[in-house]
């Protein structure tokens, strides 16, 4: 079971997402709004840098019901120092993961390189297990009585 506030602002996130069919406006709002919230003022944000979405049409309860089902799993998370260019101190991340998250602090890879658009420095962390987003839908019926 994955820790119940991460799980809350990952279902906030997904919520507020694009759709998967459009990677370049989704993979800009994925850098853009951190799981912290949007209006988050915090010195460390959390972001989703890497997914792994799974789509499939499944039987539904009823006789001949399909359905769409899509199910997205964050691999990858980035820990971004907001707007500074190094990493914050061990002992600010460990605090900042058990304050905001309940979670002890994750062993982290800091990156070379500054979060988009020189958002400030960051490091990755593997996802925590458990962690996903899962919605259905029913598909259109090809039994059509008029056709």
């Amino acid at each position: 079971m994955p820790n119940a506030r991460l799980q809350q602002a990952f279902e906030t996130l997904m919520q507020r997402a694009p759709s998967a069919l459009f990677k370049r406006a989704r993979s800009l709002y994925l850098s853009k709004y951190p799981l912290d919230g949007r209006d988050t003022t915090s010195n460390l944000r959390l972001f989703v840098s890497k997914e792994h979405i799974d789509e499939q049409i499944v039987a539904g309860g009823s006789e001949g019901e399909r359905l769409a089902v899509v199910s997205i799993k964050p691999i990858e998370l980035t820990l971004v120092h907001w707007q500074q260019p190094d990493p914050a101190s061990v002992e600010v991340q460990r605090a900042y993961f058990r304050e905001q998250w309940g979670i002890d602090l994750p062993t982290l890879h800091p990156l070379a390189e500054s979060w988009f658009r020189e958002g400030g420095h960051q490091s990755t962390l593997v996802a925590p297990q458990g962690l996903q987003w899962v919605r259905s839908s029913p598909m259109p019926s090809n039994d059509n009585p008029e056709g």
